[in-house]
């Protein structure tokens, strides 16, 4: 156990490091960020000062070393929109990006007793309809169902605001990016769940359980359901951190501002601060939920040995 955690820890720091490295390479291939801060009339010593000023004059290989000097000592540089710290910048939105994914997640894992409740009636009319939904609400694309949300609840009918952000209680600006969030995970946890289940119903020691006299919710919820669940958690991680990729997109369309606007914002300004700050909190965020997944496997499955 103890040596599989330390090669998990050596293999998270591997990816990280080369994700920064990739992500400092993009940035400096996209333009003079300096270019997006001045008016196009702005005369050549004043761009040369603030070139100097953010050291975008520097050999590549000065900015390179500065650069993960400063990130080894947690230090991100300054915003240059914002003339802020970047990850304190980022930092500030992750509330408003952690709410929107709970509830969005909540949402999600409805999924599961629709699941159940497919694979507990198999063929049926029930079965059929989970099935066709699922099914339909996998193959949408989440930035077209947010404008056609848009277009009939917000514009048409006038029920919910198009965008914007009304406070931690402001419900009804939640509605509408939660949704278009979680119906593609819904669905999903819906049509694992029910593959899951189906196949650990066919098993024997159901069989036996059944004829020992064991009632259909003690199969189902204490047997069967807790074997189907590793592959549902493997899926509610990549989910979670699924959660947080798609709000860079739902979070423009909405107006919502959280983390994903910034980085959109970020990349169209050239805020490589901002951008790096931001991917490094996702990533490091994607390797935490993968390993508390890898240890969540060994407590469902004793079986399950780490080496």
């Amino acid at each position: 156990m103890g040596r599989y955690l330390i090669q998990r820890i050596f293999q998270s720091l591997f990816t990280l490091i080369m994700i920064l490295i990739a992500v400092f390479v993009l940035m400096h291939m996209v333009g003079d960020p300096v270019a997006l801060l001045l008016p196009e009339e702005a005369t050549l010593e004043q761009r040369a000062a603030v070139r100097t000023r953010y050291g975008c004059d520097r050999p590549l290989y000065v900015q390179a070393a500065d650069y993960f000097g400063g990130l080894v000592k947690g230090d991100f540089g300054n915003s240059i929109r914002y003339n802020e710290p970047a990850m304190g910048l980022v930092l500030s939105r992750v509330p408003k990006t952690a709410t929107l994914g709970a509830i969005a997640f909540a949402i999600a894992l409805l999924g599961i007793p629709l699941g159940i409740l497919a694979a507990t009636r198999p063929r049926s009319v029930v079965d059929v309809a989970i099935n066709v939904g699922a099914f339909a609400f996998v193959s949408v694309p989440g930035f077209w169902l947010a404008l056609m949300m848009i277009l009939v609840f917000a514009i048409a009918w006038g029920w919910l605001p198009t965008s914007g952000f009304g406070g931690y209680t402001g419900f009804k600006y939640m509605i509408m990016p939660a949704i278009v969030i979680s119906v593609g995970p819904l669905a999903r946890f819906s049509q694992l769940t029910r593959t899951a289940m189906l196949e650990e119903l066919s098993k024997q020691y159901v069989v036996t359980a059944r004829a020992k006299g064991l009632s259909q919710p003690t199969v189902l919820y204490v047997h069967t359901l807790k074997n189907a669940s590793i592959a549902v958690v493997t899926l509610a991680g990549s989910t979670f951190v699924g959660l947080f990729n798609g709000a860079v997109i739902v979070e423009t369309v909405f107006g919502w501002p959280g983390v994903g606007q910034m980085i959109v914002g970020s990349i169209q300004q050239r805020d490589m601060q901002v951008v790096i700050a931001a991917i490094v909190m996702l990533a490091s965020l994607v390797i935490v939920v993968n390993f508390t997944v890898d240890m969540i496997y060994g407590l469902l499955d004793p079986r399950i040995k780490y080496s």
